[in-house]
């Protein structure tokens, strides 16, 4: 069994989808809260101002200054970037 199950799917209008399969942890920091998502963690459904990190075994991705909105559902985490 895989212990890093997460997917991720981004979404924006300038680089349209970008999948990320076997993500061990994703953190957020927005102006009002912070998160930190890992495998089988509840649903959520939100808004974010502020940054990303999406924490693979091998690989690790940091978008800063983002703004929108995220799901997150049976360890499938969807993000929409507004450009």
């Amino acid at each position: 069994m895989d212990k890093n199950k997460i997917k991720v799917k981004l979404f924006t209008v300038s680089d349209g989808l970008v999948e990320y399969n076997n993500v061990k942890l994703i953190r957020i920091k927005s102006d009002k809260y912070n998160l930190l998502i890992m495998e089988d963690y509840l649903p959520l459904i939100g808004d974010i101002n502020g940054s990303i990190t999406i924490e693979m075994n091998d690989n690790v991705i940091s978008l800063d200054n983002i703004i929108g909105y995220y799901m997150h559902k049976n360890n499938v985490f969807e993000l929409i970037i507004k450009d």
